[in-house]
């Protein structure tokens, strides 16, 4: 009798410990057709979608089994509320999915449950002597597979100029080496408040593509097939420098056959001017860390870094994947840039993904992860 009564208690304890995590998690998600509190709600699904559901059912069996044990009406309107939340979320999911097959390459909706493994997965740790005959690290990830030429991707992490490391995104790098890539991931100098990089950040990247160009073919990699990929502000990077190559401004690296990006700072001005209440701050921070004033004081400055002044004959293929909820980079601006593109009739795809925050793609598989990489690389072998 003691027994039973203490599973009694157990089961009850679980069903209100599912049903309040669920229920505040439905409440997070909801909440992405508020402003402001979208990108903290976006937060939740995207990267906890797999957890939230396998709760959720768990829930609405456990709802289901109290009902069948004893009919009254505080367990039916608890299985009806179980039923909702299920729903909520299986139609959310459904539909960023949906939204997202539509703009280009396939999302796989189950694939979010499963967890990778890098086996065969290569990764080696070197440096590259930059502008300043200083040495930097970079790593490498590749497939020891005995093939040559393969193509090399240049991987430029984000942080927004003053944080970071070439490891944010193992899941991801890793993803594309798994897939025939050489993937160069190298780091680069922060800014902050005492130091403001502008001047030499790209200068110092550039070192490291003459490094890959020299030393991608002992890796299998040919930078004859040369892919600049980044978030965020490594996304404003990879398109800056990859313009500026292909355009001339920038002599003695290997040209850019393609760019892919994912929520990059299209517009510094605009990432500064963000007047999200959650992110603003932080935005100004880092834009001035990095270009060491405000719009204001150097509005030419802000301009030189925006790779839309580099738009011309020869900007190479570039596609965008943004976040809809995105509370660091306006949408709108990365908008603007890609209709600039259409207008100088460069090959550009903008894919949007819906209820997606700024950087919720640390897991390769969960959604936002995938439409990055599943896009990339049918742009890539386009």
């Amino acid at each position: 009798m003691k027994k039973k009564r203490i599973g009694k208690i157990l089961s009850r304890i679980l069903y209100w410990v599912l049903l309040t995590f669920c229920a505040v998690t439905t409440v997070g998600t909801l909440l992405n057709f508020v402003p402001v509190l979208s990108d903290i709600a976006s937060n939740l699904f995207i990267p906890l979608y797999g957890y939230i559901l396998v709760a959720c059912l768990a829930l609405a069996l456990l709802a289901l089994f109290t009902l069948l044990k004893e009919k009254t009406p505080r367990n039916i309107i608890h299985l009806i509320a179980s039923l909702l939340i299920c729903i909520n979320f299986a139609f959310m999911s459904i539909w960023l999915v949906y939204t997202v097959n539509e703009q280009g390459a396939k999302i796989n909706y189950f694939k979010a449950f499963t967890l990778q493994r890098f086996d065969y997965v290569q990764s080696v740790d070197e440096t590259y002597t930059d502008q300043n005959k200083k040495e930097v690290p970079l790593s490498i990830y590749y497939c020891d597979d005995g093939n040559s030429g393969k193509p090399v991707m240049v991987y430029i992490h984000g942080g927004g100029w003053i944080w970071g490391s070439r490891q944010d995104r193992l899941s991801t790098t890793k993803t594309f080496a798994e897939r025939g890539y050489v993937v160069v991931c190298p780091d680069y100098d922060l800014s902050g408040d005492e130091e403001h990089l502008y001047n030499s950040t790209e200068k110092q990247l550039l070192c490291a593509l003459r490094w890959a160009e020299k030393n991608a073919a002992k890796f299998g990699g040919n930078t004859e097939r040369l892919y600049l990929v980044g978030d965020s502000a490594g996304g404003n990077m990879a398109l800056d420098i990859s313009y500026k190559i292909n355009g001339g401004v920038y002599k003695d690296c290997p040209r850019v056959s393609r760019v892919s990006v994912i929520y990059p700072v299209t517009d510094i001005r605009a990432f500064y001017e963000n007047d999200n209440i959650v992110t603003s701050a932080t935005s100004k921070k880092m834009a001035v860390s990095y270009l060491g004033a405000t719009p204001e004081e150097e509005p030419e400055r802000y301009a030189q870094f925006n790779p839309a002044k580099y738009i011309g004959s020869a900007t190479p293929p570039t596609l965008i994947v943004a976040c809809e909820s995105d509370g660091s980079v306006p949408l709108d601006s990365t908008v603007s840039f890609a209709q600039a593109l259409v207008k100088n009739k460069t090959d550009i795809r903008l894919v949007t993904v819906p209820f997606a925050n700024h950087a919720v793609d640390w897991q390769a598989n969960n959604f936002l992860g995938q439409a990055y990489i599943n896009n990339t690389l049918e742009w890539f072998n386009k």
